[in-house]
């Protein structure tokens, strides 16, 4: 019993610390997909003027790929684009 206890909690650290960030997740370095963020995110500045924190924002082409509340601006050090609260 105490090994398939010890077997879960290890496999369970494992899998969280594999997982990438999803929306509003913190990350590291700004520009980068992949990594920190999940798939279809990108790291970039949390609000439209560039400042806050680094955070994974859904990568946009449009204004229609984001919400109602969201507008889709350019990413630092990128040419790619995310959705940001407006």
């Amino acid at each position: 019993m105490r090994k398939a206890l010890v077997g879960f909690f290890v496999g369970s650290f494992v899998a969280l610390v594999a997982c990438g960030g999803g929306k509003g997740d913190s990350c590291d370095e700004e520009g980068k997909v992949g990594g920190e963020c999940d798939e279809g995110f990108v790291c970039g500045k949390a609000k439209n003027d560039n400042t806050g924190d680094l955070v994974c924002l859904t990568q946009c082409d449009t204004q229609l790929n984001c919400g109602p509340n969201e507008e889709c601006n350019g990413v630092g050090k990128t040419s790619l684009k995310a959705c940001r609260p407006r």
